[in-house]
């Protein structure tokens, strides 16, 4: 039995939220709680891949949109290993992964801030991905009638 992690904040931006159905979110999203509205600084960018649409967190001055949760009591060390799976970030291969996941300082809508964890790009940004010039990726795939990213593995 894994020790529970409940306590830990999250800040997903992107396929991870409750905005997007897949197989990660019908298992990770039920294990959290407090979902609100929040701001990381940064700039977000799109990637197309053969499963959809995802986005990607860079650093940057602007304001990406996303979710603030809470992992509750039953979220545990093997659901964050899921988490991190998707997201190809290896702690003990950094520079091997796609994302890095980092405490990053949390704007909360109405008020306040928090540190929570999130996946940020760890790779160099190429000509190729498509800026999301307000940082919210769910209104960029509402707006243009894309379809989000779905697969548990990129």
């Amino acid at each position: 039995m894994t020790a529970p992690m409940g306590g830990r904040w999250f800040f997903f931006y992107g396929t991870l939220t409750q905005d997007h159905d897949n197989a990660l979110t019908r298992a990770i999203l039920p294990l959290l709680v407090r979902r609100q509205r929040a701001f990381v600084r940064g700039r977000l960018l799109a990637v197309r891949s053969p499963q959809g649409w995802y986005p990607v967190l860079c650093a940057g001055s602007g304001w990406v949109a996303g979710r603030l949760y809470r992992a509750g009591p039953r979220f545990a060390a093997r659901h964050l290993r899921l988490l991190d799976a998707y997201e190809e970030w290896d702690r003990h291969r950094p520079a091997r992964s796609e994302y890095r996941r980092l405490n990053l300082r949390v704007r909360v809508a109405g008020g306040g801030t928090v540190t929570a964890q999130a996946y940020r790009h760890n790779r160099a940004a190429h000509a190729g991905l498509g800026v999301i010039p307000d940082g919210d990726f769910g209104a960029f795939v509402a707006r243009r009638g894309l379809r989000a990213f779905r697969s548990a593995q990129k």
